[in-house]
């Protein structure tokens, strides 16, 4: 399947979906968004703070990206500081104190148990943290023959979020309380990549992102957390005796692997709005919340 030309032989329907979901109704979006508390920015009266640069947490940005945000399909932007993603929030005090400005509802740990034991989350106050676990790409256990067998490996890992029934349980319960929990949210997992990736691919095709700015966004991880991918690959390659390009794929994000989640999403459920529903059990409701907080 071209994932290209699958995705957006879909964007009608999907627009109609969502579409659908709000005008179903008596509220508009603004009134949507009063009715759950609000969204930060919602009027565009209030600025929205630069998201910060963290040094002791990974991968942290804004998921409606910089500037006016990322646009929409009908030539909307989306909404800045209302979800954000990153790695383990394993602040320090200097970044507490930049995430406590941030004005956090709540923290959305996507790791399991043993995952979290070995770096708690430093939750800003007025904070709450809720967890939703998925189980993580083990990429330190791959023993891949090339670079080639690498990014199989991850592409086959990747789609597991779609098939797997735990994985789909979670991250629906997880978009549940994006879309009901008021005030701004942060999603994340252990380096912000995987399972956080996928989670904001998902809100980013709710808003009708075009695919290939959703792709590209999924592939800043390679910048914001260069430093750590380094570090990674460099100890896994010493670890199995082979070069840093053979266990690349592990570790950097690839336009090939987000691609191989969405081409799973199509080809088990047809359409985004059937993922939604009968995928993640997610409610037409809670997916025009999702919408109407997302874009401006």
């Amino acid at each position: 399947m071209n994932i290209v030309s699958s995705l957006h032989a879909a964007p009608l329907s999907r627009r109609a979906f969502l579409r659908g979901a709000l005008l179903s109704t008596t509220l508009g979006a603004g009134a949507l968004l009063s009715a759950c508390g609000g969204a930060s920015g919602a009027g565009g009266d209030e600025p929205v703070a630069d998201t910060p640069k963290l040094a002791s947490v990974e991968n942290f940005r804004d998921v409606a990206g910089v500037g006016e945000g990322y646009p929409t399909v009908d030539g909307r932007r989306l909404r800045r500081g209302v979800f954000y993603r990153s790695g383990a929030l394993t602040a320090d005090d200097a970044d507490a104190r930049a995430l406590a400005r941030l004005s956090l509802r709540a923290v959305h740990d996507l790791r399991v148990v043993a995952e979290a034991a070995l770096a708690p989350d430093r939750v800003p106050a007025n904070a709450v943290r809720e967890t939703h676990e998925v189980a993580p790409i083990d990429a330190a256990a791959a023993m891949p023959a090339d670079a080639a067998a690498a990014s199989a490996w991850m592409s086959e890992q990747q789609r597991q979020f779609v098939t797997d029934p735990v994985a789909r349980l979670q991250f629906g319960v997880l978009l549940t309380r994006l879309a009901r929990v008021s005030g701004p949210q942060v999603v994340h997992g252990t380096a912000g990549k995987d399972r956080t990736g996928w989670a904001a691919a998902l809100l980013l095709a709710i808003a009708d992102v075009p695919l290939d700015v959703n792709i590209q966004d999924y592939l800043l991880t390679n910048t914001a957390a260069q430093t750590q991918i380094e570090a990674r690959m460099a100890a896994h390659a010493a670890r199995i005796g082979m070069d840093r390009q053979t266990v690349a794929p592990l570790y950097r994000a690839q336009s090939a692997t987000i691609e191989a989640a969405f081409d799973e999403m199509h080809r088990g459920f047809g359409t985004l709005s059937n993922y939604l529903a009968q995928g993640l059990s997610v409610s037409a409701a809670d997916v025009g919340m999702l919408r109407a907080k997302l874009v401006a």
